[in-house]
């Protein structure tokens, strides 16, 4: 499969937010459904420390994946939580999401993962259709590379505890084990990984 990785645009959104909803699981936020994604991901693309790129079909143009991460995850979340939250509400108050206004009222008490690391990794979705063709490791490659190029020395990703393919590989990329935390009620691994520098 010929792909090749790209900037991610907002012309993209829309196609990203397809494929998150698709073929991300065990993700409490992609079940807030499409409307809050595509604001979430239109306020990621506008803040300075967000790096971002999608894996782009040569032939038929399609995404087959996209990778989102923060060279500044602090000042990430100070912009975009309180600007996202308006749509937070509006996707909790819709009957069939009414359930989890559980978990993201817990999520005020869960505090972050320490020790604090500024860079991270927030999410990586690669279409199952082409997965096991190198689409997530160049996606991961582009990330560390905007990374280095930041001075980035260590990062971090968050993957749901029941996720195994997802665990494996990021096992299979060099990742180590740091801590499981509980998360809008549920059972997250952080994993860590350090750039290498060329």
């Amino acid at each position: 499969m010929a792909f090749r990785i790209e900037p991610m645009s907002p012309a993209d959104t829309a196609a990203v937010v397809a494929l998150q909803v698709a073929f991300l699981d065990g993700s409490i936020v992609t079940q807030l459904g499409p409307r809050f994604l595509t604001r979430m991901h239109m306020l990621t693309l506008q803040h300075e420390s967000t790096r971002a790129y999608v894996a782009r079909d040569v032939q038929g143009g399609g995404i087959l994946g996209f990778a989102v991460a923060s060279v500044d995850v602090h000042a990430y979340n100070q912009y975009v939580k309180p600007r996202v939250l308006p749509s937070l509400v509006q996707a909790l108050l819709l009957p069939p999401r009414i359930g989890l206004l559980g978990a993201f009222a817990r999520m005020a008490a869960e505090g972050e993962p320490q020790p604090p690391i500024d860079a991270e990794l927030l999410l990586l979705t690669v279409d199952a259709r082409a997965r096991r063709q190198g689409v997530g490791r160049a996606l991961l490659e582009a990330i560390e590379a905007a990374f280095a190029a930041h001075g980035v020395s260590r990062y971090r990703v968050a993957v749901r505890s029941q996720l195994a393919e997802a665990r494996a590989f990021y096992s299979a990329s060099a990742f180590e084990h740091e801590q499981e935390r509980q998360v809008l009620g549920r059972p997250m691994v952080y994993l860590t990984k350090q750039v290498v520098r060329h």
